[in-house]
C-alpha cells in the first residue's frame, strides 16, 4: 500500500510540474499493443482494427486539445478553454456537473509507474489507474506500449476530494475512441519538428563525442531522447514553448552562432558537476507570436572533467543536427 501511495504521488508531482516521469526502468524495445486483440472486455465501442493506429509515429501528430473538445468535455460539466501545453499535452480547467472545480490534463506518450491490474481495459487497451490517498487527483492510462508501460494518460484533479477517477476514465475512453476513428491533427508549420523521432537523428560517431561509445538510449515521451554514458547524460528534445531569445534576460543565457542561419541561447552551469544547455526556436507556431517549436540540447557530466568544454561539445552536436532538421 505504501508503494502504491508513493507511485501515485510521484506521478502527481511529475504531471503537475509539467515534467516527464523517469522511464529508465520501463523503456526497452517498443511493443505496440494491438487494440482489441485478446485483451478482454472493453469499456468503449468496437475494438480498433489491428494495425499501427497507436504507433508512436502516428500519435506524435495527434492534437491532444482536439481530443478535449466540447463533445468530449460537455458530458463532464462546463468546459473552459483548452490549453495546448506541448505537442502532446493539453489541459482544461473546467467545472464539473455540480459546478465544482475539475482540472483535466491529457498527455500522449507519458509513462506510468503503475502497471495495469485485473484485466481492466479502455477501448480494448490495458488500463492503468492510480489515485492520491486524499482523493484530490486520479491518473488513468490507456497503455499503448506494454513494454515501456506508456500510452494516453488523463490526469484529473480538484481542490476538494471526490470521485475524480470517473471523469478521468470517461475522457480517456472518449480520447481512445477518437484516435481509433479519426484522430485530430495538430496545426503546425510546414517545417514542423513534430514528426521527428529525436532518437534517430544522430550517428554513433556524433553521439560518441558527448557520451562515449555504446551509450544507453531511452525515449522520454514522444519528443525527447536521452543517452547515458559513463558519468554523463545527453538529451535532445523538441517542445512547444516561449522562444529562447525572448527569455534570454530572465534565463541569463548567452547567444551563440551555430551557422546555417541559427543563433541559439546557451547556458553553462557549474555545481558539483557541469551542465550546458543550448536551445533555439526552430519555427513559430501558426497564429502565435510568442511561442515556437524549440530545439533543446542538454549535456551533463556528474563530476567535472579537467580540460573539458561542455558547451563546445554541445555546440558540435548541435551543428551536426541542424542540417538534419526539416527545412521550410
Amino acid at each position: 500500500m505504501r508503494a502504491r501511495r508513493l507511485m501515485a504521488a510521484c506521478l502527481a508531482a511529475a504531471l503537475l510540474a509539467g515534467c516527464g516521469v523517469d522511464q529508465a526502468k520501463w523503456t526497452s524495445p517498443r511493443s505496440t499493443v494491438p487494440a482489441g486483440s485478446g485483451l478482454g472486455g472493453t469499456t468503449s465501442g468496437a475494438p480498433a482494427p489491428v494495425g499501427e493506429v497507436f504507433a508512436w509515429e502516428n500519435l506524435r501528430r495527434v492534437d491532444p486539445c482536439g481530443l478535449m473538445d466540447d463533445a468530449a468535455l460537455t458530458p463532464l460539466g462546463k468546459p473552459a478553454e483548452s490549453r495546448l501545453r506541448d505537442y502532446s499535452q493539453c489541459s482544461n480547467y473546467m467545472k464539473d456537473t455540480q459546478g465544482k472545480e475539475l482540472n483535466l490534463t491529457l498527455s500522449i506518450g507519458e509513462s506510468t509507474p503503475v502497471k495495469p491490474e485485473g484485466g481492466k481495459t479502455v477501448g480494448g487497451l490495458p488500463l492503468a489507474q492510480s489515485e492520491l490517498d486524499d482523493h484530490t487527483a486520479c491518473f488513468v492510462t490507456a497503455v499503448t506500449d506494454d513494454v515501456a508501460n506508456r500510452g494516453i494518460t488523463v490526469q484529473s484533479g480538484a481542490s476538494d476530494p471526490g470521485d475524480l477517477c470517473t471523469p478521468a476514465r470517461k475522457l480517456l475512453e472518449s480520447a481512445v475512441d477518437r484516435v481509433k476513428r479519426d484522430a485530430p491533427k495538430l496545426d503546425l508549420a510546414k517545417n514542423t519538428l513534430v514528426d521527428e523521432d529525436p532518437c534517430t537523428l544522430f550517428s554513433s560517431t556524433v553521439l560518441s563525442t558527448v557520451v562515449g561509445d555504446a551509450p544507453r538510449q531511452r525515449a522520454s515521451g514522444l519528443h525527447t531522447c536521452v543517452w547515458n554514458g559513463d558519468g554523463v547524460a545527453f538529451t535532445l528534445g523538441f517542445r512547444l514553448g516561449t522562444k529562447p531569445d525572448d527569455l534570454a534576460d530572465v534565463a541569463k543565457t548567452t547567444p551563440v552562432n551555430l551557422g546555417n542561419g541559427v543563433t541559439a541561447q546557451q547556458k553553462l552551469e557549474n555545481t558539483s558537476g557541469v551542465r550546458c544547455r543550448v536551445e533555439w526556436s526552430h519555427v513559430s507556431l501558426p497564429g502565435d507570436g510568442e511561442r515556437g517549436e524549440v530545439v533543446s540540447l542538454d549535456f551533463s557530466r556528474y563530476d567535472s572533467k579537467s580540460g573539458e568544454d561542455a558547451c563546445d561539445k554541445t555546440q558540435v552536436v548541435a551543428k551536426a543536427l541542424i542540417p538534419r532538421l526539416p527545412k521550410s
